[in-house]
């Protein structure tokens, strides 16, 4: 019996869970009926069985589980036997094994070895061929027959390598797939006689490229290690094809000035004498290219160039200045978040420059459950491709989006500390910031001590009370909650329930009133603790302790009919943030306070609200008098001056009032969406009514 690869995927999920799983959390998990889990848990335990491994249990009340001797053995299979773990393949999974089979064994690429690594007909093999094809001539390389040869492929060796670097990079991104990373090792490796003797090479390049992180003063991701071992045991086997990259004379003298290229010499040297071979010195800076470009999991500033430091930090600086202009914050940690950046953003110049690819699998998922940071987002990235002198991809602009997400969603600590907790991830600087503040930010008094790749996690020792991890860690003195880079709502719930299993239920006075009054202590003083305590019990009492997802309210529930003003003209900018606020006031939303600290920040930093010609939006800090989130447009027939030149007029002023730094963010993305179209902001200056406002925002607004 073979497993397809939803039921894979599934006893994966029931696998790397450490509690058990309702059937609920399995269906929202897998995106199946509830009849399909239950029919697929038949399947999966069938397969054990024949395995000879126990089979998933159900504890009533609780959910499945997977016994830890089937666990244990699983893992087992996964590191050292793949053969034993079997599903079939999906269509990307087939598209990626046939491209990997042409581009590493172009003498074997017939029709009857596709056939043989896929499992699949000759039929469903050709189609994909053709698909593979189309996709191979938009980059360069022309896929064709040979009678009685099989296929062959035409492109510039560069072309071949950035082709399957980008194979690589999806395959490797994805955890689940371990039978078509081991097709892959076995076309790398062709030579290694068992999976030992592959294994051991790729340690050996793995210490190697462990050196040459001392080298450069850095630490990769653990995924990184991965695919840079294997590409340079792909350069060992395309050298003794006679197939050799080329790389002009001036990048290579600019190549040569890195710490990289000196990492790089360190590890081609020291392969040349291992395995008996030359690396031409356009293989070294091909080496160096991918060093550059490769994701960190920590970096050394002081190991950067003066001048490497000086361009970066001017891209992050204006990138960090517009994203505070446009979603209206003000990063109280501005300096530690500019650090981080420049961490990201130097491997992802180089990935740009030298076109290194990366897989980000969490794109989608970024993009989907963050789409206003997103956007925000995207509107700063001209900084970033002015300096790198092309477009960033979508991929690049969502790991970037991880960064400004995680600071965003920062919250200074006014509680005692309760719980020590240490997070296990290998997806780079970005992904671990943005999961620490999700974590601190849910659980009340969780203060995450340090950020680890699973490299790091092993090799050293920790003091915690809880880990949190992205892989698969088996739980020895600390307790363990597995959770995915990117937390859902659903996935916050089980992150509170596990919590709560693990110390509330063990005597710690610890219910949803004590949550409640941990958020409110951190925003407020509180006088009467125990009428207040009360209170919440009674409104608590019959309801969940669930975690919800912040609600972010749609622009056109903030910019109504009692919110929109129309006049001629006012006589300064003072007048029209005050005018413009007026109906804030009205609705209790602000205080009157909030008008003079609006008008004292423009008087202090300058007329930095006049985002576009014609637009301005007044706003301040929420602890100057915002009593909750509001928003008010005041359209003007005459321009009013912020400041003597043309470029800081403006007839839109839209006053904003942000309770923090997220709240607000929807309907804000919203808002830039409608003004970054010059028509839109033509029509709000010709109306003279709120309907025909409103009727043209509702155009832009997602239910």
């Amino acid at each position: 019996m073979v497993l397809d690869k939803r039921r894979a995927h599934l006893l994966s999920v029931i696998q790397q869970s450490a509690s058990p799983l309702s059937t609920k959390e399995l269906v929202d998990k897998m995106k199946v009926s509830q009849r399909t889990i239950y029919y697929d848990l038949d399947q999966i335990n069938s397969w054990l069985m024949e395995q000879g491994l126990d089979p998933i249990e159900n504890k009533h009340g609780k959910g499945v589980f997977l016994p830890d001797r089937s666990k244990d053995k699983i893992v087992i299979h996964n590191v050292k036997s793949f053969d034993d773990w079997q599903y079939q393949l999906s269509k990307q999974e087939r598209e990626l094994l046939i491209k990997a089979k042409i581009l590493l064994e172009e003498h074997d690429s017939s029709m009857e070895r596709f056939m043989e690594i896929t499992s699949m007909s000759r039929g469903t093999v050709a189609k994909t061929l053709q698909v593979i094809k189309q996709e191979f001539q938009q980059q360069g390389l022309h896929l064709y027959y040979k009678k009685g040869m099989g296929y062959d492929l035409n492109g510039s060796e560069e072309d071949k390598r950035k082709v399957l670097s980008d194979v690589l990079s999806i395959i490797f991104s994805h955890k689940e797939w371990w039978n078509v990373r081991n097709k892959v090792h076995r076309m790398i490796q062709p030579e290694a006689d068992d999976i030992s003797n592959q294994t051991e090479q790729r340690n050996y390049v793995k210490g190697l490229l462990y050196e040459a992180e001392e080298e450069m003063g850095l630490t990769l991701t653990d995924e990184m290690v991965e695919i840079l071992s294997l590409q340079i045991l792909i350069i060992k086997k395309r050298i003794h094809l006679q197939k050799f990259v080329r790389v002009d004379s001036e990048e290579e003298e600019v190549l040569q000035q890195t710490e990289a290229y000196q990492a790089s010499m360190l590890i081609t040297q020291k392969l040349e004498q291992f395995w008996g071979i030359t690396f031409p010195s356009d293989e070294v800076c091909f080496i160096t290219m991918n060093l550059l470009g490769s994701k960190v999991q920590h970096d050394d500033f002081s190991r950067y160039t003066r001048r490497e430091l000086a361009g970066l930090k001017r891209v992050v600086q204006r990138m960090i200045s517009d994203f505070q202009t446009y979603s209206c914050v003000i990063f109280d940690d501005r300096q530690g978040l500019e650090e981080n950046l420049i961490s990201h953003i130097k491997p992802t110049y180089y990935r740009l420059k030298y076109g290194v690819q990366i897989a980000n699998e969490l794109s989608d998922s970024i993009q989907e459950n963050y789409q206003d940071i997103y956007h925000l987002t995207k509107r700063v990235m001209m900084h970033l491709e002015y300096y790198v002198g092309r477009p960033i991809p979508d991929e690049e602009a969502a790991y970037i989006t991880l960064h400004f997400g995680g600071w965003l969603t920062k919250e200074k600590k006014k509680i005692e500390t309760k719980f020590k907790a240490i997070i296990v991830c290998e997806n780079g600087i970005g992904t671990s910031n943005m999961l620490r503040t999700q974590l601190e930010n849910l659980i009340a008094g969780l203060d995450v001590s340090a950020t680890l790749s699973m490299r790091e996690y092993q090799s050293g020792h920790y003091h915690a009370d809880i880990i949190f991890s992205t892989n698969f860690i088996k739980p020895k003195n600390t307790p363990v909650i597995h959770v995915p880079a990117i937390l859902t709502n659903l996935e916050k719930e089980h992150v509170m329930k596990r919590m709560n299993e693990l110390f509330y239920s063990k005597g710690l006075p610890k219910d949803p009133t004590d949550h409640v009054m941990d958020v409110i202590e951190r925003h407020a003083t509180i006088h009467e603790k125990d009428e207040l305590r009360r209170s919440l019990n009674q409104l608590l009492e019959n309801k969940t302790s669930g975690t919800k997802e912040l609600r972010k309210p749609m622009l056109n529930e903030l910019l109504t009919d009692q919110t929109i003003q129309f006049r001629d003209s006012v006589s300064s900018w003072e007048e029209a943030i005050t005018f413009a606020a007026q109906p804030l006031i009205e609705k209790h939303s602000i205080h009157s306070h909030y008008v003079n600290a609006m008008i004292e920040n423009v008087n202090e930093l300058g007329p930095y609200i006049v985002i576009a010609p014609r637009i301005a939006i007044p706003h301040a800090r929420p602890e100057t008098g915002v009593e909750r989130l509001g928003m008010s447009l005041l359209r003007l027939k005459e321009p009013v001056y912020f400041s003597e030149k043309e470029k800081h007029r403006a007839q839109l002023v839209i006053v904003l009032a942000a309770i923090d730094n997220q709240t607000h963010l929807t309907a804000l993305a919203q808002l830039t969406e409608v003004l970054s179209n010059e028509e839109n902001v033509d029509q709000l200056i010709a109306a003279n009514d709120s309907d025909s406002v409103i009727q043209l925002i509702n155009q832009y607004v997602q239910a």
